[in-house]
């Protein structure tokens, strides 16, 4: 029987939870069901297949309300806007905290939320006793999914039993990874390739300074954009290596960039998962990653992990893959769209 799932978030621009929502639907459509994504700031960055129903809730709005009473305002409103544009789900998926915050109000059948990062670490800086009872607040009143084993058990040490938590692996689209990959071939040769938000969480810092130390003839790319990238650039420059380190900018399609590369780099300190690790095993290219939680060693043998923050070790591994013939990893089934389809589906009861 086809069922009607909706996917809630916050934009369509991005490389993580949103392609995550995306590459759902699609194989949410591809099995013969509905999928609807709500989105709550109008920015469309990605690509969209052709079947995936999108409807705007412009939430905008409702930010002139005071924060105690505009998850309440706001849950209603979303949950008149999917009666009437959708009608009543059989599931209904939020992603990330804004849009969390909202839905742990709603009245809708089957709410869920999916955690996409390791909670303790995302919050680190703000985990006194006053925030973690507003996330409790969140967290609490509905279901949630981790996407890794990591990000589960993470969230049961800091929410306690009374967590409501299951796993459910993020998805790759293999075909359409390798399909979208193959649309250009980057002017670039013979290099390695990070991509991922300049944000603190991924540390360009630490593969900066890894990178120079390993004094590798292939030039470094990195793909993303974001808040740190002007800091990234002046280390870039710090280190007098402005000639062999590119950045590349948000790319809508990040593929070519990952299956033309020499070798992927995950350096981060925490991750939920990192869709990213399975785009480069979707694309046969070598990939290496931080041992950090969660995530990458539910995926990467230990032999392609590195301890976080360590620039000796990132570097000496980075020389070392680059050296080896047979460097590309297997993609385990689990991560394929037809398992993580039939996992969400039975969420539905």
């Amino acid at each position: 029987m086809k069922k009607k799932i909706v996917l809630a978030i916050f934009t369509l621009q991005g490389n993580g939870a949103e392609r995550f929502a995306l590459t759902l639907a699609k194989g949410l459509v591809d099995a013969g069901h509905e999928a609807h994504i709500v989105y709550f700031k109008n920015i469309i960055d990605l690509p969209i297949h052709e079947n995936i129903q999108l409807h705007f809730f412009d939430y905008q709005k409702y930010r002139a309300i005071p924060k105690f009473m505009r998850t309440g305002f706001a849950a209603r409103a979303f949950d008149q806007f999917v009666l009437k544009h959708i009608g009543t789900p059989d599931l209904v998926l939020s992603n990330l905290y804004p849009v969390d915050f909202i839905l742990a109000h709603s009245k809708l059948p089957n709410v869920h939320l999916v955690i996409h990062n390791t909670t303790s670490q995302e919050y680190a800086e703000q985990l006194n006793p006053k925030f973690i009872a507003q996330l409790k607040k969140t967290y609490l009143a509905k279901p949630c999914v981790g996407v890794s084993e990591g990000v589960t058990q993470d969230f049961k040490q800091l929410f306690g039993e009374q967590s409501q938590i299951k796993t459910i692996y993020n998805p790759i689209d293999v075909d359409e990874v390798r399909r979208t990959a193959d649309e250009f071939v980057p002017e670039y040769q013979d290099y390695i390739v990070h991509v991922g938000k300049f944000k603190q969480q991924k540390r360009h810092d630490i593969l900066i300074q890894a990178y120079a130390k390993a004094n590798v003839p292939q030039k470094l790319v990195l793909v993303g954009t974001g808040e740190l990238m002007q800091a990234a650039k002046q280390q870039v420059r710090d280190l007098n290596i402005e000639d062999k380190v590119i950045f590349a900018g948000f790319q809508k399609n990040p593929y070519p960039f990952i299956k033309h590369a020499k070798l992927m780099v995950v350096s981060s300190d925490f991750e939920g998962f990192s869709i990213a690790i399975l785009e480069a095993l979707a694309l046969e290219t070598a990939i290496i990653s931080t041992d950090c939680p969660s995530g990458p060693n539910e995926v990467l043998p230990a032999s392609h992990l590195v301890p976080v923050q360590d620039i000796d070790a990132l570097a000496e591994k980075i020389q070392y893959v680059l050296q080896q013939q047979d460097r590309v990893c297997p993609l385990d089934t689990k991560f394929l769209p037809k398992t993580t389809v039939e996992n969400y589906l039975g969420l539905i009861n």
